[in-house]
């Protein structure tokens, strides 16, 4: 699979090349490259945030308890793996929230600023994490973002439900 050029932040991606062998069914594809479904618009999730946040937020989960006590145990430098897929998950849910897919991670300040949905301080706060991916604080501040956009989410559904 070709990445993109907009797609290639050297957090993500080292080369402008990733083998895809197998296919897994959504989202596990994001497990194993990082916006796989905002790049080949296969599954176009963001039109369908009601079934493909839910399934974001499980994967989060998923990471955090594998980060976690990595992170107890002072052993930062194992959780990067894990910490990308978080960011990148994250990015990804943030854009679907907005009903938008990601377009540009390597300018992924300018595109998150345009969302009209997104946590308060969310790029000072990513920008933090991007830089700093193996450090406690990042794993919090990037828990934390996700629980605040897991926020906005049911509140919106909640206000389309009474609309």
């Amino acid at each position: 699979m070709i990445i993109p050029k907009t797609f290639q932040h050297p957090l993500f991606f080292t080369t402008d090349t990733m083998d895809v062998s197998t296919f897994q069914p959504f989202p596990m594809m994001m497990k194993h490259v990082p916006f796989y479904y905002d790049m080949t618009q296969q599954e176009k999730a963001w039109q369908r945030k009601e079934q493909s946040l839910p399934a974001i937020f499980k994967l989060w989960e998923e990471e955090k308890h594998e980060l976690a006590p990595l992170f107890a145990t002072r052993q930062g430098n194992k959780a990067k793996d894990g910490m990308v897929r978080g960011i990148s998950y994250f990015l990804c849910a943030l854009h679907w929230l907005n009903e938008r897919a990601v377009s540009n991670v390597y300018e992924w300040e300018k595109e998150v600023q345009s969302l009209p949905l997104r946590p308060l301080n969310v790029v000072d706060r990513l920008s933090f994490i991007f830089v700093r991916p193996t450090l406690h604080h990042s794993f919090v501040q990037l828990d934390e973002l996700f629980t605040e956009l897991m926020k906005l989410f049911y509140k919106q559904m909640a206000q389309q439900k009474r609309d």
